[in-house]
Formats: structure tokens, C-alpha cells, sequence
């Protein structure tokens, strides 16, 4: 019986690692500071920079930094997709978009400008107004927080000439 547990957490991590599962760990850049620009005050600057921090790059430090991360504009819409019987909104539909583009040392586009979108649906309550704002508010973070990890996916895949 104590020898079952041991084998059975054997067989399922060689299992595991036979189909091709990996965690998710950080990623390998070709560059190690980033300049990020564009739209300071906004909460998906904040996002980025965090989210490359994470990853391990030098964002907005005094060294010249071979990239630069453009974030030109972003679009929050909600439109209501479903109706009740009385007129009121029962679900809306929220989109994200954000454009950006990823210029090297020179100016030359590594990325460029690139849309990205996002859409959730929210099931919207008129008698609970202040929590369907919260997770109105949590959603668009949230769909933020994807486009972010989307980016520095993307910026990983570069590959960048030594200067």
C-alpha cells in the first residue's frame, strides 16, 4: 500500500511530461530593457510595465534600450446586446482596443501597428447597479491584463540584432 502512492505520483508525472505539458515560466528575451511610451496615465500603462517587469526587462531605466513598446491608443465600448420585456439591458457586451506597434533602436518597425481586441459579455442587473459596475470595471482589467501578457508574448518571439 505505501509502495502504490509513490508509483502512482511517478506514472502520472512522466504521463504529464509525455504529452507535452510544461508550466508556464518566464520568458527568453533577446533584449533585457524595453522603452515603453505612450499613454503614461493610463491603467494599461501600468499593466504593461508591470507585466514586463515581471518578465524580467529593464522598463524606462537610464540605459538605451534597444526596443521601444508604443502604446498609441485604446477604446472601451459597451453596447447592450439582449433586452427585457420592459426595455432594460440584460446583457451588454464589453470591448477593449488597444493599438500598439514595437520600433527598434532606429525607429524601423519590429511590430507594426497592430490592433488588438477583446469582447466579453456581462449579464447586466438594474437592481444590483454598483456590483455591475465592479465587475464591468474587473472585466475591462481583466481583459487588459490579457492584452498585456499578449504583448510581451509577442516581444519575446523577437528576435533582435545585437547593436
Amino acid at each position: 500500500m505505501r509502495l502504490i502512492k509513490p508509483l502512482l505520483l511517478i506514472t502520472l508525472t512522466f504521463w504529464l511530461t509525455a504529452c507535452g505539458f510544461q508550466l508556464r515560466g518566464q520568458y527568453k528575451f533577446d533584449f533585457d530593457a524595453i522603452k515603453l511610451a505612450g499613454m503614461e496615465k493610463s491603467d494599461v500603462y501600468r499593466i504593461m510595465d508591470l507585466q514586463l517587469e515581471i518578465n524580467g526587462l529593464k522598463v524606462n531605466e537610464g540605459v538605451k534600450a534597444p526596443l521601444r513598446l508604443n502604446l498609441i491608443r485604446e477604446k472601451r465600448d459597451r453596447s447592450v446586446i439582449t433586452f427585457s420585456a420592459s426595455g432594460r439591458a440584460l446583457e451588454v457586451r464589453l470591448t477593449y482596443d488597444l493599438q500598439y506597434s514595437v520600433t527598434d533602436a532606429n525607429g524601423d518597425y519590429l511590430i507594426a501597428t497592430t490592433d488588438l481586441t477583446q469582447r466579453r459579455d456581462l449579464t447586466y442587473n438594474d437592481n444590483q447597479l454598483l456590483s455591475s459596475e465592479n465587475e464591468e470595471s474587473n472585466l475591462y482589467q481583466e481583459m487588459q491584463q490579457d492584452m498585456a501578457r499578449q504583448i510581451v508574448t509577442r516581444l519575446a518571439n523577437l528576435k533582435v540584432a545585437s547593436q
